[in-house]
């Protein structure tokens, strides 16, 4: 018997279900217990919490059974064998849904799970600091109490952006996959400095600082950020050279085609777990 509404239990330990976890135990999101479940318990960690219990299931099962609020954080390949044992839980049905699976729809997740409640979400690697970005699909086939709920979780790990579920395979590459073009271009300038001999002396932490100030202009500045580069790009000088050099490789349309190769991949991982 549940005596709080909110119990959630997380299969699958990884990064990110620990991210989420941290990003709970440290603020005030109603969420009485987290129960864990992993087929590694090496991923199980030491959380320091003194609001929320956590404890361990032996199983799906288990921790299914003892929740009304399930965060699926495995694979997208994994998906058919874990939502298979979860329709065997009797009242699985009854439960919340939490889906972070790229390319899983809340539909297909929904329809293996006897038409439960499911919320559709992606979240991102900063959420490892507190500074995420999770894209959550709105969805009115949940209680708004519990759509407002999960929000709130994902809240506590950084930022949300709600929106209709057709454009999520298209979002991964813009929130989702995109740290990872970040850190390309951190690491890219960084390697490029060391090339020309600069001294390899707080390198990193500078060029991050300037990535991150960058951003926080952009985010708090009324400019766009065609204007932003033309106030650092004056004429004739370093900067417009440098725009010349990025323009000749077709800089945009590398971006560009690094999401839809996201979007296509979102694709075909949903396609597979039908």
């Amino acid at each position: 018997m549940i005596e709080n509404k909110n119990v959630l239990a997380i299969i699958g330990v990884g990064n990110m279900a620990k991210s989420i976890i941290s990003g709970i135990i440290s603020s005030d999101v109603s969420v009485s217990q987290i129960i864990l479940y992993d087929k590694n318990t090496e991923q199980y960690a030491d959380f320091n919490s003194n609001n929320v219990e956590i404890t361990v299931a032996n199983s799906i099962t288990e921790a299914v059974s003892s929740s009304n609020y399930v965060l699926l954080s495995v694979k997208p390949q994994n998906y058919p064998e874990v939502l298979s044992e979860i329709s065997d839980v009797p009242d699985c049905k009854s439960k919340n849904y939490i889906s972070i699976g790229a390319g899983i729809t809340s539909n297909s997740v929904s329809a293996a799970l006897k038409n439960a409640a499911v919320v559709r979400v992606l979240p991102n690697l900063p959420m490892l600091i507190g500074k995420g970005t999770s894209v959550i699909c709105e969805n009115n086939n949940i209680p708004r109490e519990s759509f407002n709920f999960v929000c709130d979780i994902f809240k506590s790990a950084g930022s949300i952006l709600i929106i209709d579920e057709s454009e999520m395979n298209r979002i991964i590459g813009v929130t989702s996959s995109s740290p990872a073009y970040v850190f390309k271009f951190i690491n890219a300038i960084y390697k490029g400095a060391l090339a020309q001999g600069i001294t390899d002396n707080g390198l990193l932490d500078a060029i991050c600082d300037m990535v991150i100030g960058s951003a926080l202009l952009l985010k708090q500045s009324s400019d766009s950020p065609e204007i932003l580069i033309s106030k650092v790009a004056s004429k004739g000088g370093t900067t417009e050279q440098a725009l010349k050099s990025l323009n000749g490789c077709n800089f945009d349309m590398i971006i560009e085609n690094a999401m839809r190769a996201c979007t296509k991949r979102a694709d075909e991982l949903g396609q597979t777990s039908k």
